[in-house]
């Protein structure tokens, strides 16, 4: 099956409620990008791999080099009860994502803008609510259910794609995981579940756009007690320990720089990011901006470490790497296109502000 990605007129926008109108600037934002950007796209079914809704799983694969491979997780939001899931405080996308995926600045085709134009791309829906993060099924009010297993979806890709011969991942010379918002935090979690069917002497690179990571203190509450334990359980695996009574995890950022000494990993973020702070996090931007550059912020916990880099643009833009024109902001001297290119070549070891 070919993909291709479609337009939306302003005038199909103006015309939607405004609760859909949040999720178009969560989920969909890509939808106002041109045809001429994108690449054909091939959908796989994986088997067992579920939507929030229960309803099947698919994932969109655009072969190039069988010798590097670039995977984008898409971004989306979360939910924690029957509101925030399906209701009229929707948070997040849980059904299949609508005819076609969309796709970055850094999954396009456009060599001005992309080093990956080469590169074989995998692009993996999020329609789970839990930052792939998830492993439970969960029954909110009146019995309504929802399938959290995000987590187990991704597993489940990958061992699809090399039982199947598709990608073979031992054979990788390079490796990209790039995400935004919810996304940002798959590409952190799921390292190691890249990593253990890679060779020890592939070049892995972690982009992650806007994974937010400074939350208030009560961020963590309004989460059910499956959805915390899984959150723990997936971050454990990077070495990081959520105190669920501090929204506070940017602090442990250079924790997961040790965890991961054979990657480049890049981090970015807006110093007052809307969409992190006012429509989840718990948090006012302004407090946002405080601890971002902070001490226990990310412009200072992986300023020093070797295979890390921030870029903190003082800004409340959510995300700068999916359109041509966020992409552009600057922090450091530096665009943020610029930046994802520096970590892509190994050019680490500081903050960009």
């Amino acid at each position: 099956m070919r993909i291709r990605i479609y337009t939306m007129s302003y005038r199909q926008i103006s015309g939607v409620n405004m609760n859909k109108k949040i999720l178009l600037i969560i989920v969909f934002p890509l939808l106002f990008s041109l045809t001429s950007m994108a690449r054909d796209w091939v959908k796989f079914k994986i088997p067992e791999a579920k939507c929030g809704d229960g309803t099947d799983y698919s994932v969109y694969y655009n072969p190039q080099n069988s010798k590097k491979l670039l995977v984008e997780f898409m971004m989306g939001g979360a939910c924690w009860d029957l509101m925030s899931c399906y209701g009229g405080n929707i948070r997040t996308w849980l059904h299949p994502i609508i005819e076609l995926p969309s796709f970055s600045v850094l999954s396009s085709n456009d060599s001005n803008r992309s080093p990956f134009t080469k590169h074989s791309s995998l692009y993996l829906p999020y329609c789970t609510g839990d930052v792939f993060a998830g492993d439970h099924k969960f029954s909110y009010f009146l019995g309504i259910k929802a399938n959290h297993v995000g987590h187990s979806n991704i597993v489940k890709t990958v061992k699809f794609f090399k039982e199947n011969g598709i990608i073979q991942f031992s054979k990788l010379e390079e490796l990209i995981l790039f995400g935004t918002s919810a996304g940002a935090i798959g590409t952190l979690i799921h390292s190691k579940t890249f990593e253990r069917e890679v060779s020890s002497k592939t070049k892995k690179v972690i982009i992650a756009d806007s994974p937010g990571l400074h939350f208030g203190k009560k961020f963590w509450k309004k989460f059910t007690n499956p959805m915390r334990e899984n959150f723990q359980k997936a971050f454990n695996n990077i070495n990081v320990h959520i105190d669920f009574d501090d929204g506070l995890v940017a602090d442990q950022m250079d924790k997961v720089c040790d965890q991961l000494p054979d990657w480049n990993i890049g981090f970015l973020q807006g110093s007052q990011d809307l969409i992190m702070t006012l429509l989840f996090g718990n948090i006012t931007p302004a407090k946002h901006r405080e601890l971002v550059y902070g001490p226990r912020g990310i412009h200072e916990t992986t300023k020093y470490k070797e295979n890390c880099a921030s870029f903190v643009a003082d800004t409340k833009m959510h995300t700068f790497l999916l359109l041509n024109k966020s992409s552009q902001i600057k922090a450091g001297g530096i665009t943020a296109l610029d930046f994802a290119k520096r970590v892509y070549q190994g050019k680490l070891n500081r903050s960009y502000r």
